[in-house]
């Protein structure tokens, strides 16, 4: 019997998102997909300040949503995750397993004991007797304070992923992935952005950068001397009145003003990208992520970049039976669904 999917637990800055698919061969279905707002001091930067706080959550939004599947597939990103692509001599993948340790080891900044590493192969042949592999380690504790929260919240997690490898899973699942050309995968999420180059139909680049749109709410709550609670939803909220004309347009020009900060740190790494690749032109953009809407974020990006952006919805080949789901809202939801969906695709036994 076919092992079913597991669920994919996304669990960031500012909330928890929860996806469950069913693989019909023929067809994927969502089960169910919902998000919950976190409080402000439950995670930051990856790591979980009030784990209890955290574990009730996870509870809440099975049970909203009735999710009876207990296990999850989460994912990490961040300082605590190193994902670098190597080039090593050509040899079997049992020998890479056992070898892989000492190989790590030149390769990652913190003491090999201290992390989980795992690899995969992505060019068996490279030429002159090498091959590539794409080396990626993520610190032990970091990994064990995520599972043991999981655990707590009675699910059994089987598969942990990485943000930036979930992100091309949702993508090559909703678009061709082009064998020639080369495209950017940007997540924009509260407190990172991942960033996932596929060229030749593989990862040729990854790379996680800390900030993200709360850097928005941020500057909100300071502008207007307001609780962080009300700046996300000054951040959000789209009612205008004429007694608000004057606030929005100030939440307007802030998120502006925000919004060229985070281009130009998407700017950066794919500068840095095309610096040290061959062929390291970048046909398209697919943004996704909370902040993906942010107010003109695509066509800044585009300005900037001369490349054609475009926004990234992980629902676009999956159905949804329309008397379950408001379409209207799964839509409005869709740029936040990435990595959810992109973990929803994993199942027990992955690698």
């Amino acid at each position: 019997m076919a092992a079913k999917n597991a669920v994919g637990l996304d669990i960031g800055t500012s909330s928890i998102k929860v996806c469950h698919v069913r693989d019909n061969r023929s067809a994927i279905e969502l089960l169910a997909y919902d998000s919950i707002g976190l409080p402000p001091d439950t995670m930051r930067d990856g790591v979980i300040l009030h784990a209890p706080q955290l574990t009730a959550r996870i509870q809440e939004i099975f049970a909203i949503n009735k999710i009876k599947q207990r296990q999850v597939a989460v994912s990490l990103s961040g300082h605590s995750v190193i994902i670098k692509k190597i080039s090593l001599p050509e040899m079997t993948v049992a020998e890479l397993e056992e070898s892989i340790q000492w190989e790590a080891e030149q390769y990652i900044p913190f003491d090999i004991k201290d992390v989980n590493v795992d690899f995969q192969v992505i060019n068996a042949h490279a030429g002159q007797g090498q091959m590539d592999v794409l080396l990626v380690a993520a610190k032990k504790a970091v990994i064990t304070e995520l599972l043991d929260v999981v655990r707590a919240a009675r699910l059994e997690p089987v598969v942990v992923d990485v943000d930036a490898f979930a992100l091309y899973n949702a993508f090559e699942l909703n678009f061709p992935v082009p064998p020639t050309e080369t495209v950017a995968l940007v997540n924009v999420g509260a407190s990172t952005i991942n960033i996932n180059v596929v060229a030749n139909g593989t990862s040729a680049f990854t790379r996680d950068i800390t900030v993200g749109g709360n850097l928005l709410t941020e500057e909100i709550s300071k502008q207007f001397a307001v609780p962080w609670e009300e700046a996300e939803h000054m951040k959000t909220t789209s009612e205008t009145t004429l007694s608000m004309s004057g606030v929005l347009r100030e939440v307007q020009r802030i998120s502006q003003r925000v919004s060229e900060v985070l281009i130009s740190e998407i700017q950066r790494s794919l500068d840095f990208f095309a610096a040290t690749a061959m062929n390291a032109e970048i046909g398209a953009i697919y943004l996704c992520g909370g902040a993906a809407l942010q107010s003109g974020l695509i066509e800044g990006i585009e300005r900037r970049l001369s490349t054609h952006v475009r926004a990234m919805n992980p629902f676009h080949n999956i159905t949804a039976d329309g008397k379950k789901f408001d379409t209207t809202l799964l839509a409005r939801m869709a740029p936040s669904a990435s990595v959810a969906m992109g973990l929803a695709l994993r199942k027990n036994g992955d690698r």
